[in-house]
């Protein structure tokens, strides 16, 4: 159902009806930003990638094709977007550029030892390469099917699935690994 709702909406702004672009952002924009905000861990470069993803794909709507996909084309749009931040970050920091954003008091949640883990699979989550953290996220947090991540990240199913795999392991053996004492 929602893919159809998207690709008539995609047909009424093409059809000149732009207000209906509005009804776009508002259904994808909580689902982009999360994504984004996974990838950084910086507040405001995601919500700075989310408007741009919006922007592009607002110019570029008239070059999908398949307007059932906007979802995924419109995260294809967002990885790209990310990716040229990343690129442009490099020369002046090594790895992914940042460290992650503290937990809102929103997100904390009330036991501890949940709290714990939450922080602890976001320490992980950070030490996973870039391309890692794309397909952990576009599959756990986002629900894509492979072929759909494979369209976004633009690699192979293959690789998607070796990617997250290898994720999967890194973040297996960083929860298993017994506790650091803090000195």
């Amino acid at each position: 159902m929602k893919e159809q709702l998207d690709r008539e909406l995609v047909e009424q702004v093409l059809d000149g009806h732009t207000e209906a672009f509005n009804l776009l952002v508002w259904r994808w924009q909580r689902s982009l930003y999360n994504f984004l905000y996974r990838l950084t861990g910086d507040r405001e470069r995601a919500r700075d990638i989310s408007q741009e993803t919006f922007l592009r794909a607002f110019t570029r709507l008239k070059d999908l094709r398949e307007r059932e996909k906007f979802a995924s084309w419109l995260f294809r749009i967002a990885v790209n977007q990310y990716r040229s931040e990343m690129r442009s970050r490099q020369a002046a920091a090594a790895g992914w550029g940042g460290e992650l954003a503290p937990l809102d008091e929103s997100d904390a949640p009330a036991d501890p030892d949940t709290r714990e883990l939450r922080l602890t699979v976001r320490a992980l989550l950070g030490q996973l390469t870039p391309e890692q953290r794309e397909v952990v996220a576009l599959k756990i947090y986002e629900g894509f099917r492979f072929d759909e991540i494979a369209a976004i990240v633009d690699a192979p199913v293959s690789t998607v699935k070796s990617r997250l795999y290898a994720a999967f392991e890194q973040l297996r053996v960083g929860l298993d690994a017994p506790p650091r004492i803090r000195r």
